[in-house]
């Protein structure tokens, strides 16, 4: 029997659906939320405004940086957590590169 190989990605959808991920919890997008509504936040300060422990605040803080959303920057014994600017916009862009969306008609080129 062959081997399977792993398929290769077109690397703009490879890097849409990192991102996609990085969206898909419930709680990242009360983070982005919170930060949206009042920029450069440290970890506890989000903590303070969400239903979440601190650990979880934590976990999902280093899924947005890690994906491109957030930038982080260490501040005396903490680190402050900000919107990366145009992160959004660039995701929106990224979507419609990948999924052949004109900004004329907003119709995916695919169906």
């Amino acid at each position: 029997m062959a081997k399977r190989s792993k398929p290769e990605f077109d690397v703009k959808a490879e890097e849409y659906s990192n991102k996609a991920k990085a969206l898909g919890h419930p709680a990242r997008i009360m983070i982005l939320l919170s930060l949206q509504a009042n920029n450069h936040q440290t970890c506890k300060e989000l903590v303070s405004q969400l239903p979440f422990t601190q650990s979880t605040v934590s976990q999902h803080l280093y899924a947005l940086v890690s994906a491109g959303f957030l930038e982080s920057k260490g501040y005396k014994t903490s680190t402050i957590f900000s919107l990366k600017t145009g992160a959004i916009q660039d995701f929106q862009t990224l979507f419609q590169e990948v999924f052949g969306v004109r900004k004329q008609d907003r119709q995916l080129s695919m169906f």
